[in-house]
């Protein structure tokens, strides 16, 4: 009897979800490398920077051009098998409604300006012992005006002819280092052929805090040739600038990774190099150094580790 109401709930489910023309995705992310991270002389099996992860997103059309989207995101690490943080849905987890006016998502999600613009100009994309965009772009460091995520949020999307826009609102209680004032976030980034060019600036939760930031890339074919630029007020009122350039080179199955980022307010100098080896389209093997110049010992940092993306 339990496997015929079992049956019958599935057999609903889809039927549901073909009436009201919806679909929904799994996806994810499984990483795990060998390391010696900067600043430390341990050795250890651990997640990659950015996190393994677990997906899920949909969209339900709701007619007359109108959808419904929602999306969730839980951050693993498979190393030993636990959670990255006490929020199950880490990622983000977010609730929309989309049309010819654009997105509107409400919710908690990574910053326009981090997602749009930072993200972007890193070379290794915020990933492994090499990762820049920290340093450069003056990113997810809170107080220092950025964020990478928003929760207790609302934001709005727009995209034509290449054209992308964002803008969050976020109160300042649950973004960027918890105080009363609200955050918000504005990007734009426009894409055309081999040029990539984008903008954003942050007002962050603190009394001061704020940042604003500016990047581009560019592939000649032989290379992809990445800089950005950066600069901020800390919650302190402390001014703080950054710079990032970088490369992406093409080379046998897969890409050299190299770049260089310096920050003012800490006096740091970042130097990392890569090579990611594409085993298919969903998964590679890779390996990377990075020199830091402000830690204070083990400036030199490496990694060896395999990604699957499904």
């Amino acid at each position: 009897m339990k496997k015929s109401l079992l049956a019958l709930a599935v057999l609903g489910a889809f039927a549901g979800t073909a009436s009201a023309q919806s679909s929904v995705t799994v996806y994810g992310l499984v990483e795990v490398q060998a390391q010696k991270a900067i600043g430390t002389k341990d050795k250890a099996i651990a997640d990659s920077v950015t996190g393994s992860r677990l997906g899920f997103r949909g969209v339900e059309d709701l007619g007359g051009g109108m959808k419904a989207t929602f999306g969730m995101e839980h951050r693993l690490n498979p190393a030993n098998g636990t959670s990255t943080s006490a929020n199950f849905w880490n990622g983000y987890s977010k609730v929309g409604i989309a049309g010819a006016f654009g997105h509107i998502e409400l919710g908690r999600d990574y910053t326009v300006n981090f997602l749009m613009v930072q993200n972007q100009i890193d070379p290794f994309a915020g990933d492994t012992v090499a990762i820049l965009r920290n340093i450069g772009m003056i990113a997810n460091q809170v107080g220092n005006g950025g964020s990478v995520r928003y929760t207790n949020q609302i934001e709005y999307h727009m995209s034509a002819n290449g054209f992308n826009f964002g803008a969050q609102v976020a109160e300042g209680a649950a973004a960027n280092g918890g105080t009363a004032n609200k955050a918000y976030s504005l990007a734009a980034n426009y894409a055309a052929g081999p040029l990539f060019v984008a903008a954003g600036i942050e007002n962050g939760g603190g009394a001061r805090d704020k940042m604003w930031d500016i990047g581009a890339r560019y592939n000649l074919g032989v290379a992809t040739l990445t800089g950005g630029y950066s600069s901020g007020v800390s919650q302190t009122g402390v001014k703080q600038k950054g710079m990032l350039v970088g490369a992406i080179i093409p080379a046998g199955p897969g890409n050299v990774k190299v770049g260089l980022a310096r920050s003012s307010n800490n006096t740091s100098n970042k130097f990392g190099l890569g090579y990611d080896y594409l085993l298919s389209k969903r998964t590679k093997v890779y390996a990377d150094i990075a020199r830091d110049s402000k830690a204070a010992t083990e400036k030199t940092g490496y990694d060896l580790g395999i990604a699957h993306n499904f």
